[in-house]
């Protein structure tokens, strides 16, 4: 079962751990995502210690090794010093309409399991207090079973699922000016985009800077999508041809490294070496990934719409285009992977490399991202540190 745990702030505090609207609109905040059908673990700070909020897929959860995976987290969360826990199974999004039928049954098979990995850690920190659910707009509790496993247990009907906007978490995080993450708002514009690319033959021997390439085209995406409709046919040729050309070039091996590196090194600690990119940030927790470039960051951000752009080309124009568009959605797929797993973002790494086996399954570089997303192989900086 793969995680993504929060990054720290110190500043942060659970509102109300027992309260399912804020907790899911605490776990948007600070995971910088809509929540969809996963786990919401939260742990209460000690002294000198963040709070701790975790999210896993429903998807693993409820797979084979669900609950032994659910342990070793529980286990791994104590360890890192999260005080007791508050779990929160969210089917959909929360609000999503659904059937009466399999809101009941995931979240008794869910909470079956969380209660069940909550009792094999009995005695030992830290404590499950709770476990709730949010599904089709109304909030549930999911008591211990009475007997009998899944079967035994019945979720009660707890009231309304407050919209996110009705929070005190939503009213706290625009009274501070933290962002506030929302779904994609410009898919269709993207998608038309990618239909719209001319995608040059990639240059092998090429010395373009791709850390410059990616700055330009992330200045020529956004009129592309704010103002798409009243640029010139000249200004929206120019703007796609930036974009095109960092997408070219992303297709190098060479060249899609390089921008890693360059993301790794936004945070200002200097130049890493290339050859030993991910060994070092295995070791060396004094690499720290920049807001930029974490989830909700402006370059995280900028990378996933240049994947949803290669992803559109990709269906389009001749057998070399579409090539090219290909190789360079895989290099995205990739360094976005690597960036979500230095985050400690494993869950979104995981869902990240699922889709390139499902799209690639005779591809070698998804058995090594999965080795790295699904063990975990920890890099060395932890978002309390």
């Amino acid at each position: 079962m793969t995680t993504n745990t929060t990054p720290a702030d110190h500043g942060r505090h659970l509102l109300s751990g027992d309260d399912a609207a804020e907790l899911l609109a605490e776990s948007r905040l600070c995971l910088r995502e809509i929540p969809t059908d996963c786990l919401i673990l939260a742990g209460s700070g000690s002294a000198g210690t963040p709070a701790m909020i975790t999210r896993s897929s429903l998807r693993d959860l409820l797979g084979p090794r669900g609950g032994e995976n659910l342990e070793h987290h529980l286990a791994l969360m104590g360890d890192r010093g999260s005080g007791d826990l508050r779990a929160l199974i969210v089917v959909g999004d929360g609000y999503q309409d659904l059937l009466a039928p399999v809101v009941e049954g995931i979240l008794r098979r869910a909470g079956a399991v969380v209660h069940r990995a909550a009792r094999a850690l009995e005695g030992g920190p830290p404590a499950v207090l709770a476990v709730h659910g949010a599904a089709s707009s109304t909030c549930w509790t999911v008591p211990p079973p009475a007997a009998g496993g899944a079967a035994g247990i019945r979720p009660v009907d707890a009231g309304p699922l407050r919209d996110f906007a009705d929070t005190s978490a939503a009213a706290s995080a625009v009274l501070l000016g933290r962002p506030i993450p929302r779904a994609e708002l410009f898919s269709a514009r993207l998608e038309e985009i990618g239909r719209l690319l001319e995608l040059p033959a990639p240059d092998l021997a090429s010395t373009e800077d791709p850390g410059r390439l990616f700055a330009t085209a992330r200045a020529a995406l956004e009129p592309l999508l704010v103002h798409g409709e009243v640029l010139t046919g000249q200004d929206t040729m120019t703007k796609c041809e930036q974009v095109a050309a960092l997408l070219s070039a992303l297709a190098v091996d060479r060249l899609h490294w390089e921008l890693l590196a360059q993301c790794v090194e936004r945070g200002g600690r200097g130049r890493i070496d290339r050859e030993t990119l991910l060994q070092i940030l295995v070791r060396d927790g004094e690499w720290a990934p920049h807001p930029d470039i974490c989830a909700g960051g402006e370059w995280y951000d900028a990378l996933l719409r240049f994947r949803a752009i290669a992803d559109s080309a990709q269906r389009r124009g001749a057998p070399a285009a579409r090539s090219i568009a290909r190789s360079s959605w895989r290099a995205l797929t990739a360094l976005l992977v690597l960036l979500a797993w230095w985050n400690h973002r494993f869950a979104t790494a995981g869902e990240l490399v699922d889709e390139l086996w499902d799209r690639e399954p005779e591809s070698t570089l998804a058995p090594l991202l999965s080795r790295m997303t699904d063990t975990p192989i920890f890099p060395a900086w932890w978002p309390s540190t």
